[in-house]
């Protein structure tokens, strides 16, 4: 049904492992073979460009190339092109995330002269620049305006002003973000009628992926393009919507049959309701999880009758040392199937965590190296050199690594020792007492250094040394570290964990392959949408963890809530879960996610609450369920 549709518009409900990419291609196929659509005709959307490209490959393979006149490409790609026949005379700039981030962090430290809020919630870390920026975005993709700022955001009365000075400054520069650019297609399209001619002219069919990941801008230039003939036809999957930070919004899919319905038009809604890629007891419990959820289509989701039952193991340990003991365990016990299992994780810190436990003990990851890449950037390395030579003695190849970082105008020639003492450095000077005084000082900050804790020490090092004005362009980086090294109370630790990841990103760097013989996966839950694997991990299930401290809102919950359906219906063959349920000094609660499911908990223990020494991975040593 949803291959031979034709004209008009229809919304098809592709759950995980449905074969939503075969409908498509399959469909675009038909359009042309069977219905004599004109290739050039049709449009393909998707989120990414790899996305994009995935889809273009495998429908040229089905047709063995005989129609490359058909337009894949994604949303930005597509709104840029517009752009372009609008304004073929205009050179259009596109600022870059650092350009952004350094743009706001400037206006909220300016601010923060007047604004104790804004001071506050600065000195806490730069986070707060991230959130801006995301809500910013949400705030454009939405159509909304500054009055209608999360009440839940930190400075909420003071966003009018932020977002006013970044437009005025964005301005200035003569630059626009992506959200602009899909601001000026919409503007463009409803102000130039012959643009809107042209564009209606040469597409008249569109197909969009991963719909439910659309947000209120995206939706108003489709409507605009496919004016009265309607041919809009989306495959997607309410219960995978987890870009909410970007703007997108679950509703326009749950609306989709409304919206058409007020224009006298019925739309056909087709559900892909058979999931090839799950075993049976996989898919019951992912589907118990995500029933909790009232925002969402209620759907019939049923296993392939020829799939297996799937294995769960329901997990608890103490603490996170003794979960990665028995993660390791379980990852020796089944070295030859490494690639096909994937550990998935909440967020990027808690990934480089595991990939460093694991470095240490042999076991290799494919961290990829967008995530990789911070460990390895100068500034990241120059930071962790200030921190090794604070906690780990004063060691010459340190000290050399950052004495002029920012510039003290110190010789390497003061460092003749391999360790250095600031009393060999004074008496270098002598004679030059602003040079003493420099060198006194750089060991005064060392001394405080050495007395912090490791976030806090990484922070004063960013503000108080100058790293960050140092390295703008690794503002990034330097964030994910800062989050990094906020989960750790033993410094030594830290520098050990991340120096074995460094070591790990250097061997691997050379490698291309996403999947390397014996070698494991580690992954965010937003990392993981579209993959699959014979066997998941989703380890520290935790209150404060999923869902996040930081979602509040019911919206916010239920996309958390998501984001662990998404990790769940990644596995085929095995799904295992763990949470920590700490000490009785520092007890620590299961994710409320667990709760449907909590019985698979007690089946396991004599108690929920029992935790785990780590040895019941021992009846899950194979990934496969025989």
């Amino acid at each position: 049904m949803a291959i031979n549709h034709v004209d008009g518009p229809a919304m098809v409900l592709a759950g995980p492992g449905s074969g939503k990419t075969f409908v498509i291609v399959e469909r675009l196929r038909c359009l042309i073979e069977e219905h004599k659509i004109e290739p050039s005709s049709i449009l393909v959307i998707t989120f990414t460009k790899a996305a994009a490209l995935e889809m273009q490959h495998r429908f040229l393979k089905i047709t063995d190339s005989s129609y490359p006149d058909v337009n894949f490409g994604t949303f930005h790609s597509c709104f840029y092109q517009i752009i372009r026949w609008a304004n073929s005379k205009r050179k259009i700039d596109i600022a870059s995330e650092n350009f952004k981030y350094k743009l706001i962090s400037d206006i909220l430290h300016s601010l923060s002269v007047s604004d104790n809020r804004i001071k506050a919630e600065l000195e806490l870390g730069d986070d707060i620049v991230r959130d801006v920026i995301s809500e910013i975005s949400r705030i454009k993709n939405s159509g909304l305006s500054a009055a209608d700022c999360d009440k839940s955001f930190a400075f909420s009365s003071s966003f009018h002003l932020i977002i006013k000075k970044y437009s005025a400054l964005m301005d200035e520069f003569n630059k626009i973000d992506f959200d602009d650019m899909i601001l000026m297609c919409r503007d463009s399209l409803l102000n130039d009628g012959e643009l809107l001619r042209k564009c209606r002219e040469k597409y008249r069919f569109f197909l969009v992926d991963e719909y439910q990941d659309i947000n209120k801008m995206q939706f108003d230039v489709l409507t605009l393009l496919c004016g009265d003939e309607n041919n809009l036809f989306v495959v997607g999957d309410d219960d995978q919507s987890i870009y909410g930070f970007r703007g997108s919004d679950p509703g326009l899919m749950l609306g989709f049959n409304d919206f058409y319905a007020a224009k006298n038009i019925q739309p056909k809604i087709i559900n892909l309701n058979i999931n090839y890629r799950c075993g049976k007891r996989i898919l019951d419990c992912s589907k118990l999880v995500i029933e909790q959820n009232t925002e969402r289509f209620k759907k019939e989701i049923h296993a392939d009758k020829k799939s297996i039952d799937g294995k769960i193991l329901p997990l608890i340990y103490s603490s996170k040392e003794k979960e990665c003991e028995a993660l390791k365990r379980f990852l020796l016990a089944n070295m030859d199937d490494l690639s096909e299992i994937a550990i998935i994780c909440r967020t990027n810190a808690q990934c480089g965590q595991y990939a460093a436990f694991l470095k240490k003990n042999g076991i290799k990851t494919n961290l990829d190296d967008r995530k990789m890449a911070f460990y390895e950037c100068e500034g990241v390395r120059v930071l962790l050199s200030y921190l090794s030579f604070a906690y780990l003695g004063h060691k010459r190849e340190d000290f050399l690594k950052i004495i002029n970082k920012p510039l003290r105008f110190i010789t390497r020639e003061t460092a003749t020792k391999e360790t250095v003492s600031e009393g060999d450095v004074i008496r270098f000077y002598t004679g030059n007492l602003k040079m003493q005084r420099t060198a006194s000082m750089f060991f005064k900050q060392i001394n405080m250094i050495s007395h912090l804790r490791p976030g806090l020490a990484v922070r004063y090092l960013r503000k108080d040394i100058g790293i960050d004005k140092l390295y703008q362009k690794d503002m990034d980086k330097l964030d994910e570290l800062e989050k990094v090294a906020r989960e750790y109370v033993d410094v030594k630790k830290l520098l050990k964990d991340l120096n074995d990841l460094i070591d790990e990103s250097f061997e691997n760097k050379k490698k291309t392959s996403k999947k390397c013989e014996r070698t494991v996966n580690i992954i965010t839950m937003h990392g993981s949408k579209g993959l699959e694997y014979k066997a998941v991990w989703i380890p520290s299930i935790n209150e404060g963890i999923i869902p996040s401290r930081s979602a509040l809102t019911k919206k916010q919950i239920e996309e958390e809530r998501r984001m662990l359906y998404v990790a769940m219906t990644r596995a085929k063959q095995a799904l295992i879960m763990s949470y920590l349920a700490g000490t009785k000094e520092n007890p620590m609660l299961p994710s409320r996610f667990l709760r449907p499911i909590r019985s698979l908990w007690e089946e396991n223990y004599s108690s929920p609450s029992k935790p785990s020494s780590g040895s019941s991975t021992s009846s899950s040593n194979s990934t496969s369920s025989r």
